[in-house]
């Protein structure tokens, strides 16, 4: 017989396990909400806007290491540390609410919510782990615009603008403004680059997806959990 698993939408993980909805915050763009290495034990709900995690380096160097998009939840290791490990801020305008870790149930749901936000975090930085080490400047541009032109097609429906500048490309991918600017260049001779105020559009995603050889198994929209076990009785 074919077993039944439970099935979580990565969106609403932790918004459905609260009694009471918590409230939304406006922020401006590129407003610092954490500081790496001071207490935060709060998790947040992108309503609208993007997030951006990075870390800052003494020399002034900066390296992002992941977004969130509307819809998405922030700041699994900030409930499992004592202090926040990265820099979180707003990328544009946002409206986002706090949860905290207080407000957070003890139930197996919950446990189960974070775990599966953690573990999708962690397969996000996997990715970006092998861009870093093995992947040529151009694939590693187009596999990062392409997760998050994903990550936005699955909450939005559309393929939108991704609010990035080539600043921020250039932070996520380890690689220089005037290279960064250079790829663009030469994808917007191809056809496969669309820049405008509102940010960059991959065109025609899907064929890139074949040109760099891009896996979107790491993306699953839903997590799956184990079926749930009743005790085996005495």
């Amino acid at each position: 017989m074919e077993k039944v698993r439970d099935k979580i939408r990565l969106p609403f993980l932790i918004t459905l396990s609260l009694d009471v909805p918590p409230a939304v915050e406006l922020h401006p763009a590129r407003r610092k909400l954490v500081q790496e290495g001071r207490r935060c034990d709060e998790l947040f709900v992108v309503h609208s806007g993007w997030l951006v995690a990075f870390r800052q380096l003494a020399d002034g160097g900066r390296q992002i290491f992941n977004f969130w998009l509307p819809g998405e939840v922030c700041g699994v290791e900030f409930i499992a540390c004592r202090t926040a490990p990265y820099c979180l801020a707003t990328l544009m305008p946002c409206r986002l609410s706090r949860v905290s870790r207080e407000r957070l149930d003890a139930s197996s749901a919950t446990g189960a919510a974070l775990a599966a936000l953690a573990c999708r975090t962690s397969l996000i930085l996997r990715e970006r782990i092998v861009s870093l080490g093995r992947r040529s400047a151009f694939a590693r541009i187009v596999h990062l615009l392409l997760e998050l032109t994903l990550r936005s097609r699955q909450l939005s429906g559309v393929d939108g603008p991704l609010p990035l500048t080539q600043l921020e490309v250039a932070d996520s991918t380890g690689l220089t403004v005037s290279y960064v600017n250079r790829i663009f260049r030469v994808m917007r001779d191809r056809g496969q680059l669309e820049m405008s105020r509102d940010g960059l559009r991959l065109i025609d995603a899907d064929g890139l997806m074949r040109v760099v050889g891009f896996s979107r198994t790491y993306l699953e929209e839903e997590v799956w959990l184990p079926p749930r076990v009743a005790p085996v009785a005495a």
